[in-house]
């Protein structure tokens, strides 16, 4: 990958600067931090990293500076401006944000994730599922967050099995989810993540990300307990099923909802027959679906 070309430190008004989707959001006490600082030298002394696009220039490096030159009123700050492709963006993102200020598990999650996406973009043979990468992927995938892996390991005091499903978490944790977690009243810890990663059914680690975002259960082990509560009736496989699906549509947006009709409004209504036929006999008709035919 050609390195990306920078240009020497300048200034630019802080209107001028984009912020789109960010891996990781500003911290109100980091930002209070930065206003204090500001009030105190009248200035910003770390330049932001800024990547320049068709439309002005859009920031890389420096939400919680932005965030802060904002609220104390500066209307000027320094930055040092490059032009890069959107992925070398992202990767600078990355390297800043993990060299820099301590991370949370959840950040930190999120972040290696993403480096290692983008190393499998730049060497797809390191790729898992790639023919004869099997072998490899502990090795590379490891070589890809080590610079990362050993700051993971001295600030969490974890080892490289840690680390690997630090990594698993981000890789399956959705936008929505990572919000949700973001927004718990108690920290999300790393024994949460940990949790989380070994849930293999998409519907349980939803579940246990919303009850940890609206403060249902304070760890992820207490909201597993309470979806395995000793004393819930034995659950058939249909029923469990049934279960995961309503779960899955009573949290899925109107929108989603509506595509979910459409694609399978054929076999609903199909089903809807067959269902209102056992209400009204008693019986219970057996039913093949249109996709095992």
């Amino acid at each position: 990958m050609t390195p990306p070309n920078w240009q020497k430190i300048q200034t630019l008004q802080v209107s001028d600067i984009q912020v789109v989707e960010r891996l990781r959001t500003a911290s109100p006490t980091a930002v209070a931090s930065i206003v204090s600082s500001i009030h105190e030298v009248g200035s910003i002394l770390q330049p932001l990293l800024v990547r320049r696009v068709k439309d002005g220039y859009r920031l890389m490096d420096g939400l919680h500076r932005l965030t802060a030159a904002k609220e104390a009123g500066l209307e000027e700050v320094p930055v040092k401006v490059s032009e890069c492709t959107n992925d070398q963006a992202i990767r600078i993102e990355v390297d800043a944000n993990v060299a820099g200020a301590p991370l949370t598990p959840l950040d930190m999650a999120v972040f290696l994730a993403e480096h290692k996406r983008l190393y499998e973009l730049d060497n797809p043979e390191t790729a898992r599922g790639k023919a004869g990468a099997h072998g490899r992927w502990n090795a590379t995938d490891i070589m890809s967050v080590a610079s990362f892996s050993a700051n993971a390991a001295e600030v969490f005091g974890k080892g490289g099995r840690h680390i690997r499903r630090l990594i698993s978490v981000g890789e399956k944790l959705s936008k929505e989810e990572i919000a949700q977690l973001r927004s718990a009243p108690n920290r999300v810890q790393f024994k949460d993540l940990e949790h989380i990663a070994k849930c293999s059914a998409e519907a349980d680690r939803s579940a246990i990300c919303i009850a940890l975002g609206q403060g249902e259960a304070k760890s992820a082990k207490e909201a597993l307990n309470r979806m395995k509560s000793p004393g819930d009736p034995v659950q058939s496989t249909p029923e469990m099923q049934a279960s995961k699906l309503s779960d899955a549509f009573a949290r899925a947006s109107k929108a989603a909802r509506l595509e979910f009709v459409r694609r399978n409004g054929e076999e609903l209504a199909a089903l809807l027959a067959e269902v209102q036929k056992q209400d009204a006999t008693g019986e219970v008709v057996p039913f093949s679906s249109q996709r095992e035919a």
